[in-house]
């Protein structure tokens, strides 16, 4: 309260009469009472909500509480963050399967259709063992997929000749099966069935990845589809084709061209039916088609009916006209070669029957060129286009129409043929696809070749098993084998111009024993390190034990001459028992004591 309120009180109160003063005395008090509990109420209201905040703060209990809430209701934890998998590392492998190849028989390596594959690594530069087919096959067809696995169809099970003979569907060895390769397991799995069995035909991967199969020696076409698994048949060509070339063209149709006719026809996918193209020059068989980079398509070599009468020849077929136009001639007649598109737009072509050369076909000039010859001579092989720009030229048939397991690398820096290392199997007949797979290919056995194998190592081997020809083994002056006392032998008479050696003082042949009893004679062999030096009579050695004599030597001589390996001694070796057994053969052995001229 103010001072001047405190005035104005006591001034009011002495205005007041003295009764009315005493009579709101007690009602003030009251009042002051009642605002002295208010504001201490209002204090200890203020100091109670002070220690409840601290105490929410610092109290353990309430601390608990809180503690005992949160695990009520907990915050989400972080997810750990995944540690991205390392992507597995693949790359190109070139896959090889099937062919003829060569197996152990009784009479020796004889042709067999093989069921065997194996798989080149460039980064290795070597082949490695891959798993087997599903079925023996050769002359059959592949085609990578778009998911990366291969398809395999049709083809023999068993030898053909090399050269030429039409097949029919019907035979029991063409195959209408297939089966389907995947590099990420490198397993080989049966495939669907085809509707036709087919002997070369031809496998063509369209632009919305289904696979059109022609040919074989039948007019029927079929398609591949790998979202259904299933082969469904298509349009028929117009022509029964077997050996005949089947080219993917840049808007999505395929050309087939030759096979036993010289007409020529595209398929066309949406339609799904065959119209003619025009015809080439004549009929072509075991011919190239190779699709250049302007969307030509250059057809080079052949032949009419079979591989033995190869042809020089190729034409150009252009899609936008429709026709075909010949080409420059080939420096080579060629049947069952290769031809492979090169990086540079080039194309070479390699082999083919009984020939090693090569050349290249440049389209800006139009002609081909020489470049270097492969290292053997081959037809029926495979080239592939590796990564790195070079090609592969593997197996094939040799001039002898024996499969090859050589190989070689074809440079198109260097325009030469270098050899790589051989496959496992030798092959001819088989295909080569690139496949992505794994590095290293988990399902890959290692070459077997790189490993030494222990036969060529120089262990000791019985070849210079130091037989024991008198020269190795000169006379060690082995005490001689004691005979009986011999009876008394012409000696022999030295021959002209030499000087007959004084015989030694111990020995006393003519007072020998007569009784002695004459032990049976042995053949005696020559020992020719007598013949290099003269002995005297008691150092010469006895005939050598079996143990120590070579084949040569333990053989019997024809006659019981004893002396005929000393030229240069003409004394007749007395100790020898046949000597002492029979004295007119020991002096008949005078004359012949000589060497045989």
């Amino acid at each position: 309260m103010s001072a001047r309120a405190g005035r104005r009180e006591r001034f009011a109160q002495a205005k007041r009469p003295a009764g009315e003063s005493r009579r709101n005395e007690p009602r003030r008090l009251s009042a002051r009472v009642l605002r002295l509990a208010m504001a201490l109420l209002a204090a200890m209201f203020l100091t109670g909500r002070t220690r409840i905040a601290a105490a929410e703060v610092h109290h353990p209990r309430n601390a608990h509480h809180v503690r005992r809430h949160r695990r009520a209701t907990p915050t989400p934890t972080p997810k750990p963050t995944p540690t991205p998998t390392p992507t597995p590392v693949t790359r190109p492998l070139v896959l090889l399967t099937g062919g003829t190849g060569l197996v152990s028989a009784p009479t020796g390596a004889s042709p067999a259709v093989l069921d065997s594959t194996e798989i080149y690594a460039a980064a290795r530069g070597g082949f490695m063992e891959s798993g087997r087919l599903t079925a023996r096959r050769d002359r059959h067809e592949a085609v990578r997929l778009r998911d990366g696995r291969v398809l395999i169809i049709g083809g023999v099970d068993s030898v053909m000749v090399p050269l030429i003979m039409f097949s029919g569907p019907t035979m029991p060895w063409i195959l209408s099966s297939t089966e389907i390769f995947d590099p990420a397991t490198g397993k080989f799995s049966a495939g669907p069935p085809m509707k036709t069995a087919r002997d070369e035909p031809t496998a063509t991967l369209l632009a919305d990845g289904r696979v059109l199969v022609t040919g074989g020696g039948v007019a029927s076409a079929e398609l591949f589809d790998p979202a259904t698994n299933k082969f469904v048949p298509t349009g028929d060509l117009n022509v029964s084709r077997y050996g005949e070339t089947a080219t993917g063209l840049r808007d999505g149709h395929v050309l087939i061209a030759g096979g036993g006719d010289a007409s020529a026809e595209l398929y066309d996918p949406a339609s799904g039916k065959f119209a003619p193209a025009g015809a080439m020059s004549g009929n072509r068989i075991y011919d190239t088609a190779t699709l250049l980079r302007d969307g030509r398509v250059l057809i080079a070599g052949g032949s009419p009916y079979a591989r033995s009468n190869p042809l020089d020849t190729t034409e150009i077929f252009d899609p936008h006209t429709g026709r075909f136009s010949p080409g420059p001639q080939m420096g080579f007649t060629r049947a069952g070669h290769t031809a492979t598109l090169l990086p540079d737009g080039r194309v070479l072509f390699a082999g083919g029957h009984g020939d090693r050369s090569a050349e290249l076909f440049d389209p800006v000039a139009n002609a081909f060129t020489r470049t270097g010859d492969m290292t053997a001579t081959r037809y029926g092989h495979t080239a592939t286009l590796l990564s790195d720009g070079r090609i592969l030229i593997a197996g094939g048939w040799n001039r002898d129409s024996q499969p090859l397991a050589t190989a070689e690398i074809y440079d198109p820096e260097t325009g030469h043929f270098t050899r790589a290392s051989p496959m496992i199997d030798a092959r001819a007949g088989q295909t080569a696809t690139t496949v992505q797979a794994p590095w290293p290919p988990p399902w890959a056995k290692p070459t077997p070749t790189p490993t030494p194998s222990p036969s060529p190592t120089p262990t000791a081997s019985p070849t210079p098993k130091a037989t024991p020809t008198a020269t190795a083994k000169p006379p060690t002056k082995a005490t001689p084998r004691p005979s009986p006392a011999p009876k008394p032998a012409p000696v022999a008479r030295p021959a002209e111009g030499q000087k007959r050696p004084e015989p030694h003082p111990a020995r006393k042949v003519e007072q020998s024993s007569p009784a002695a009893t004459p032990r049976r004679e042995r053949p005696t062999t020559p020992t020719p390190s007598v013949s290099e030096a003269p002995t005297p009579i008691e150092e010469m050695p006895s005939t050598p034990a079996p143990t120590h004599e070579s084949p040569a030597m333990s053989a019997p001589s024809p006659s019981p001459t004893p002396v005929e390996a000393a030229p240069k001694s003409s004394i007749a070796p007395a100790a020898t028992p046949g000597a002492a057994s029979s004295p007119q053969k020991a002096g008949s052995a005078s004359p012949a004591a000589s060497p045989k001229p």
